[in-house]
């Protein structure tokens, strides 16, 4: 009797953890939740305060090996100053969405990763509170500027900069994954040595996000 209890309980074991990297790696297909998270990226404002954004698709091989179901890319540029800031956000099922990291999305494209990335901590005009790693990223050509990035995980717009995303969302069925990107060389810090860029877009843009990705989607 005792064998077989417990015959039975590990067998309910492996089934749960089946389960859950199934619907991490998406093996059955995207699901209606995942669906409707990233049908909510449509809501995500292309313009807010002094910002214009411009669309930038992505190329279909990139999606595919993000295996996102949507995304938003989009340059945005500041009407009074001419700060630039990419923003690309993610939406997917949260195993593929919480393995690729910018070390394996930049060293793709010739980059490597100046230092260790940090976390920087935000709080929010709506009393919100956000954290994203950060790092400084270079190209061994001198013609070819260095970057700035932030990214962060989350779900229903609160972002965090965790170190384990695959496990701290693994109960979740679909996960956002933001980057932001800015060149990141002497003249652009020299005239932002006052006011952070990333610090005043992200106060603006990080409230009216949340606020598409909670609508009703209805």
């Amino acid at each position: 009797m005792r064998s077989g209890l417990i015959v039975f309980l590990a067998a309910g074991v492996v089934v749960a953890v089946a389960l859950v990297e199934g619907n991490r790696s998406n093996r059955w297909g995207t699901t209606e939740d995942i669906q409707i998270a990233a049908g909510k990226l449509d809501r995500v404002p292309r313009e807010f305060g002094s910002w214009v954004g411009t669309d930038s698709p992505l190329d279909e091989k990139i999606v595919r090996i993000a295996e996102a179901a949507g995304n938003v890319s989009r340059s945005y540029v500041n009407s009074k100053n001419g700060d630039r800031i990419n923003v690309l956000l993610l939406c997917g099922p949260s195993g593929p969405i919480g393995a690729h990291t910018p070390d394996i999305c930049y060293g793709g494209l010739g980059y490597s990763c100046n230092g260790n990335p940090t976390v920087k901590g935000m709080v929010l005009p709506n009393g919100g509170r956000a954290s994203f790693w950060t790092a400084r990223f270079e190209k061994t050509s001198v013609t070819e500027g260095a970057l700035r990035v932030y990214w962060a995980w989350g779900v229903d717009g609160d972002w965090e900069a965790t170190a384990n995303p695959r496990t701290d969302f693994a109960l979740q069925n679909s996960l956002y994954k933001l980057y932001l990107v800015r060149a990141d060389n002497p003249t652009s810090r020299d005239r932002d040595s006052n006011q952070d860029p990333f610090d005043l877009f992200l106060t603006e843009f990080l409230p009216l996000v949340k606020t598409a990705l909670t609508a009703d989607p209805g």
